[in-house]
């Protein structure tokens, strides 16, 4: 199991180890065991369900020791793709679907319900969904072409040919589509596997894939970078104020899934630290440099360049010397647009704090 230590609080657990302990006994916070997944380690799509766990689109299931597994060589059912597909798009309606038979007391009922009335899902028949039926790669390239027809231009896609994809197949339109802007991709040189089961790791990958392609109502790219900078000058001015409500406050704002679950434990431990009388008081002493590198309807990736921050962590105790420590928040920044807010939702900084450290 991997063990957390990060920056600041790894200076306030390391001076104060009770903290530690204490910190380990709230579960309520807890940036490892909500994101880290024991089973994907050098899968082929890794980052793929590791950004999207992040992000708070897929999940997955825990064992009797309360591990998190993705699972990605599992087969998905269409009851388990349709939620992907209505929770990534944050699809909402009054609408009344079709009258599945077989959804009615279902755990996907309503998001069945919201795909159906929009039209991105359909029966097996005009009263069956057979939600727990496996789905193909077919299906779900049906499912994303209906799904992101408004805001990605498949029209502009150049699809390949694959022998066992024949003009006659019920779903021949949409996988061309789908292949032609690389959403669904072949499973060697000359074939699609239209009609083979897909698995977790393909369906997240080709969800997505999709996602980046969204190109309708784009984000003015500096206002995010600057909302980047912002939220982390301003993390680090209501530290250094010792303002706690505040700190909560920005982080509520600012931040989504794991990077929200991972600046609660920041703002936890400083908590602790000022109950106790200590202040860890910082400064960015370099030029950051921003730049947004990837840009969707629904997701940005910004790129951070020389966001070096000096610390000064001071106890109450007069008898004990401060000390000095610097912190590199530099990397990656992932943004996700919910509920027409922008949001981090993970980061280099993070990542390596709470994921990638070895202790």
């Amino acid at each position: 199991m991997k063990k957390m230590i990060s920056g600041a609080l790894a200076a306030a657990l390391l001076m104060a180890p009770f903290k530690q302990s204490a910190f380990a006994e709230d579960n309520m916070i807890d940036p490892i065991g909500k994101y880290y997944a024991e089973d994907i380690d050098g899968h082929w799509a890794q980052n793929d369900m590791e950004n999207m766990l992040q992000a708070n689109i897929i999940k997955g299931i825990r064992d009797a020791n309360d591990l998190l597994f993705l699972q990605p060589d599992k087969s998905i059912t269409r009851a388990e793709f349709t939620v992907l597909i209505v929770r990534a798009l944050e699809l909402k309606t009054n609408q009344q679907g079709m009258a599945f038979s077989d959804t009615q007391k279902h755990w996907a009922k309503n998001d069945i319900n919201t795909a159906s009335a929009l039209g991105i899902v359909s029966g097996k028949s005009n009263t069956a969904f057979k939600p727990d039926m496996k789905i193909t790669r077919a299906e779900i390239a049906a499912i994303v072409a209906r799904a992101f027809e408004s805001t990605i231009s498949f029209d502009a896609g150049t699809p390949r040919n694959f022998n066992d994809l024949k003009p006659g197949h019920w779903a021949y339109n949409h996988l061309r589509m789908v292949n032609g802007v690389d959403v669904v991709r072949g499973t060697s040189e000359t074939t699609v596997s239209p009609d083979k089961i897909a698995n977790r790791a393909e369906a997240t990958a080709m969800l997505k894939r999709a996602l980046w392609l969204e190109e309708v109502n784009l984000p003015d790219a500096h206002a995010l970078m600057d909302a980047v900078l912002n939220s982390e000058s301003g993390t680090l001015d209501a530290a250094n104020t010792m303002d706690i409500d505040r700190l909560y406050e920005i982080n509520d704002t600012a931040r989504f899934g794991f990077a929200h679950e991972a600046g609660l434990a920041e703002a936890f431990t400083n908590e602790l630290t000022f109950e106790d009388g200590d202040s860890i008081r910082g400064k960015i002493v370099s030029e950051p440099v921003t730049e947004a590198t990837n840009i969707s309807s629904r997701l940005v990736k910004v790129s951070v360049k020389n966001l070096i921050i000096d610390y000064t962590y001071t106890y109450a105790d007069p008898k004990r010397a401060p000390f000095d420590f610097i912190e590199d928040r530099s990397g990656v920044y992932y943004l996700i647009k919910r509920d027409g807010v922008w949001k981090v939702y993970t980061s280099t900084f993070y990542q390596t704090r709470f994921l990638d450290l070895e202790l």
